[in-house]
């Protein structure tokens, strides 16, 4: 990417809400969604500070800043999560990319 382009951004799609069940983090599908997916997908730790660091637009090196500051992780690590967790996400249709 050369410097004049703007850097994609991530956004939760609003048809999966995170809540704590039990003591576990969660996405539960809702709306129209559930028709397409229904059920919960569990998150660890992690995914749920990704998560929750994606309901605003947000890019992957905000969300890797996000996971470094919450985890006290190298920025390499929180990298590779962040990239992790966003292929899983864009592979199920979970985000909205600009």
């Amino acid at each position: 990417m050369d410097s004049t382009q703007t850097p994609r951004t991530y956004q939760g799609k609003s048809s999966y809400v995170h809540r704590k069940v039990a003591g576990t983090d969660v996405l539960i599908s809702i709306g129209e969604n559930i028709a397409n997916f229904s059920g919960y997908i569990q998150l660890n730790p992690s995914a749920a500070c990704i998560w929750e660091a994606l309901r605003e637009p947000n890019t992957a090196a905000g969300l890797a800043r996000a996971l470094e500051e919450t985890f006290d992780i190298p920025t390499a690590q929180a990298e590779a999560d962040v990239a992790e967790f966003l292929r899983e996400l864009i592979a199920h249709d979970m985000v909205l990319i600009r």
